[in-house]
């Protein structure tokens, strides 16, 4: 590094700090623990592979190359390799400031630029072009379009990663963020104020969820606000490298629920919780630190809230079964909750838990991964099915969308008979409507 560039051969927009990247020792701790790295031994796939690329960038070592984009791109950001970390290195952050320096050094253009922005500065944040868009995908369902394509092999001859996401789809339902009454009573004696972050994927392919949820909370004594002008919580776009449109979606979300006394800020989806919590660090210096602050500290992940206050459970109908558990990366890695889900899935009646090998490590599914690199993708998940398989449950319980599309697919394609279900969903069978 020198005086007169002092991000190195970073673009000076959102690049990685220095102090970050100069914290690894390169103790090899984070090896075992990262899915990339098992798949390809490769140094550079790892977790101090990648950070001593960074540093060779910040240090004018190394220019910031196609492989060095590659890299930002396959890392999972499944944050194994943080919890692992003994100096509390963050590898997968300095991999998503990576994926921004990307936009800046090469920069896409025409079709491909004007496709990325679509998606990501327009459509990703309206929720009503978001639920638009999904009206095809429910009558290509509901006309039965989707069964036959399925049925005639045609997906066959499509490429893999459109194979996948067609087979990943779970059955439709109008989406739910217009159909929630915005206020639900607590049910018995009340316990606090709760603002519901819906999230994207649940209101839009997971609704039923999404109604557990709402159904849950308010059994256990919340009284239950989802306010409608709530928009992505900004995830999707750290995750590609747009890191402006999601400051901009966090300041909307910040300010939209700090308008209202709510004494927690829920969600049931780990990655929209993982994204929320990291408000506080994406805007600061560009809201009041106060107020971040206090954001921050009010969020909770469905579980994480459940286990802190206790699960009420008067009332609750046994749910005789088998169980086993998936640990979602950012609920685990990114949250550090991880006691907490199975706390909740002991208290509900009837349930026999059994504990997975390896439940922590990544289902290969990491947003847009599991599509990009299908092949890696697949492999990841093979290791994981084939604990869920050792463990002999009749129920795998997860807690973020991303996973739960990802299992229920690998499941089906297996030919397992284990159903795939949302910790909420479980707990929502015991609790009475």
């Amino acid at each position: 590094m020198s005086p007169d560039k002092p991000l190195g051969n970073f673009a000076p927009k959102d690049a990685p700090s220095y102090e970050s990247i100069i914290q690894c020792m390169r103790c090899g701790f984070c090896l075992p623990t990262c899915p990339t790295y098992a798949l390809t031994g490769r140094e550079r796939s790892s977790p101090r592979g990648r950070v001593a690329l960074a540093r060779a960038v910040a240090e004018q070592k190394l220019e910031f190359t196609p492989a060095i984009k590659e890299e930002a791109f396959f890392c999972l950001d499944c944050r194994a390799c943080t919890t692992a970390c003994p100096s509390g290195v963050h590898a997968g952050e300095i991999m998503e400031t990576c994926r921004a320096q990307v936009q800046s050094i090469y920069p896409l253009e025409g079709m491909q630029k004007a496709f990325r922005s679509f998606i990501l500065e327009k459509m990703l944040p309206s929720p009503e072009l978001l639920e638009t868009a999904m009206i095809p995908a429910r009558i290509y369902q509901k006309l039965g379009i989707q069964w036959l394509l399925r049925h005639s092999g045609a997906l066959k001859l499509a490429p893999k990663w459109m194979e996948k996401a067609e087979g990943m789809i779970p059955e439709l339902h109008k989406p739910l963020r217009l159909q929630l009454p915005e206020v639900i009573p607590a049910g018995g004696a009340r316990r606090g104020r709760v603002g519901y972050f819906l999230g994207c994927v649940m209101s839009l392919m997971y609704a039923e969820v999404a109604r557990q949820t709402v159904k849950v909370l308010a059994h256990q004594g919340f009284e239950v606000v989802t306010p409608r002008d709530q928009k992505c919580c900004g995830a999707p776009h750290l995750t590609e490298g747009d890191r402006d449109t999601a400051r901009a979606l966090m300041l909307h979300n910040l300010e939209l629920f700090l308008a209202q006394d709510f004494d927690y800020i829920v969600t049931d989806c780990a990655g929209c919780g993982s994204a929320l919590k990291e408000y506080e660090e994406m805007l600061e210096g560009r809201a009041d630190h106060g107020k971040l602050a206090a954001f921050r500290a009010k969020i909770r992940d469905v579980s994480e809230l459940l286990a802190e206050v206790g699960v009420r459970s008067e009332g609750l109908k046994p749910v005789n079964a088998s169980v086993t558990y998936h640990e979602p990366c950012h609920l685990c890695h990114a949250q550090g909750i991880s006691a907490q889900p199975r706390k909740v899935i002991r208290a509900i009646p009837g349930i026999d838990f059994r504990e997975m090998k390896e439940a922590s490590w990544c289902c290969g599914s990491a947003a847009t991964f599991g599509l990009k690199f299908t092949e890696e993708s697949q492999k990841i998940l093979d290791r994981k099915l084939s604990n869920v398989v050792e463990t002999g449950a009749e129920i795998l319980v997860s807690g973020n969308p991303g996973c739960q599309l990802q299992l229920a697919w690998g499941v089906k394609k297996a030919g397992l008979d284990t159903k795939v279900m949302h910790i909420i969903e479980l707990l929502g069978e015991a609790t009475p409507d």
